[in-house]
């Protein structure tokens, strides 16, 4: 059978079309593809450096973040920090925390992803190509697309939330033990500042000793190994406080690096007693702790959402062992004019049979997964048991450490505060024994401000274990107020 006859411009249809086609579709994906090019942004740390430089010097403000980020903050030289406001600049500041919520955009990108659809494909060909007659080239274009398997997204989307849930249940545990770490942190700081107090009466008093008995040599009313033996306590105790102001900067230093704010090596101005806590307040057993935990603590909520994301990923990955479809040709459509159907459209459907690959083995991870997960959630709550009983423990024999020592050693305080007072007015001084006692006593006064940070320190640990505030509001009357230094003698 004879082929119809064409027009010249039906022949020039014909040569034009497929290359026309091709150069159509080949500018378009082109257009399409160029403005999501991404350039990467080079990073340099030595910028960064200065950066947190000039914050230091602009008082203390963080460099500014990425768009959205709250407003650099500027501390007034000299402003006290409570412990309140010391949390509350450490859960903004802390260069930590802020890059660990980042991973929430990463989560929330998984979610994205697991609930995108497949995108189509389109299959573009030429043919007869082995023939010279450019008119007689044909065209095929095939659009291909695979639909979603309902149980594998589903589960793939389950698994992808649980999995931000998880994030941001790590984050709000993150937040917390920053949270107890800051006020322990604090305390500490509180504690060191009361120690250089009682440090610096020290001093003064043995001063004034020291003064008192060169007057006393002076008149012929003692010898040099007296005042020698007293400047040397003096040197001691002026020893010991600097030793004590150390230790404040490098106490210092660690709160200012979990705030965030302010130099490394800046001094930090702290205000706040260590007896603010009721020590001899009730509070609830281990029974009822543990049950408060079980709603506050952000790791048990954390492994929970990690179990649930892996019974999810279970559920796709059952789901993938059945048959399913993929449209191969939706449509095809295939253009020929050296056959009489110049024009040829075509439906097409493959399935897809999980006869060689059963998914077997991404099964049985996913099982042992989901164990592991289950696993997880027993040894968080197996942990938060012991840490609630350890807590406990701590609390309470913190507490009998600081009743006994302000029943048995605070009235003998303020007993030698007394009687030193009035040895040193009558000029009645055993040298020896009167320094003894004062490093004893010194001793004392410290050993009293390490017990009041230690119940702190147990009441943080418990509140860490919990996840909530345990600390009664109720505030302590048993500070021990630290003494005055001794009046100079009279008429001596």
């Amino acid at each position: 059978m004879s082929t119809p006859p064409r027009t010249q411009g039906a022949v020039y249809f014909s040569i034009v079309r497929p290359s026309s086609l091709v150069l159509g579709l080949g500018l378009g994906l082109a257009s399409a593809v160029v403005p999501a090019c991404y350039h990467p942004e080079p990073l340099n740390p030595r910028a960064m450096m200065n950066e947190l430089r000039q914050a230091d010097a602009a008082g203390g403000a963080p460099p500014v973040g990425p768009p959205g980020s709250p407003a650099p903050l500027h501390l007034p030289e000299g402003t006290a920090l409570g412990e309140d406001r010391s949390v509350a600049l450490a859960l903004l500041w802390n260069r930590d925390l802020r890059a660990f919520r980042l991973t929430r955009g990463i989560a929330a990108g998984e979610v994205i992803s697991a609930g995108a659809l497949a995108n189509p494909e389109l299959r573009m060909e030429l043919t007869h190509l082995q023939r010279r007659d450019l008119s007689q080239l044909g065209w095929d274009v095939r659009l291909s697309w695979e639909p979603p398997r309902p149980g594998v997204r589903a589960g793939r989307i389950g698994a992808a939330s649980a999995r931000l849930d998880e994030v941001e249940y790590q984050v709000r545990e993150r937040e917390w033990d920053l949270t107890c770490d800051v006020r322990s942190a604090h305390a500490a700081l509180v504690a060191i500042d009361e120690e250089i107090r009682v440090a610096q009466d020290t001093i003064a008093n043995r001063q004034r000793l020291a003064d008192a008995v060169s007057r006393r040599v002076a008149k012929g009313g003692t010898t040099r190994f007296d005042l020698d033996l007293v400047r040397l306590s003096l040197a001691s105790a002026e020893h010991a406080e600097s030793q004590r102001r150390l230790e404040r900067t490098l106490a210092a230093s660690a709160l200012a690096h979990l705030v965030g704010v302010g130099a490394p090596g800046g001094a930090v101005t702290v205000s706040g007693r260590l007896d603010e806590v009721a020590g001899d307040a009730a509070f609830p057993g281990q029974v009822e702790l543990e049950d408060r935990a079980l709603g506050n603590r952000a790791a048990v909520a954390a492994t929970e959402a990690r179990h649930r994301a892996s019974e999810e990923t279970l559920r796709a990955e059952i789901a993938a062992r059945w048959p399913w479809f993929r449209l191969a040709a939706a449509p095809r459509v295939r253009r020929n004019e050296i056959f009489g159907a110049t024009t040829d459209v075509v439906l097409g459907l493959d399935v897809i049979l999980p006869i060689l690959d059963t998914n077997r083995g991404r099964v049985l991870s996913a099982e042992a997964a989901r164990d592991k997960a289950r696993a997880d959630v027993a040894t968080t709550l197996s942990g938060l048991r012991v840490d609630i009983a350890r807590a406990l423990a701590a609390v309470e024999a913190q507490r009998s450490i600081l009743r006994h020592l302000e029943a048995q050693v605070g009235p003998l305080l303020v007993e030698h505060d007394r009687v030193l007072t009035l040895a040193a007015q009558a000029l009645e001084l055993d040298l020896p024994a009167l320094i003894s006692s004062e490093n004893l006593v010194l001793a004392s006064r410290i050993e009293l401000i390490v017990a009041r940070l230690e119940l702190r320190k147990a009441w943080i640990a418990l509140e860490r274990a919990v996840g909530s505030r345990v600390t009664p509001a109720s505030p302590s009357t048993s500070r021990l107020a630290i003494p005055p230094p001794l009046e100079p003698e009279s008429g001596k």
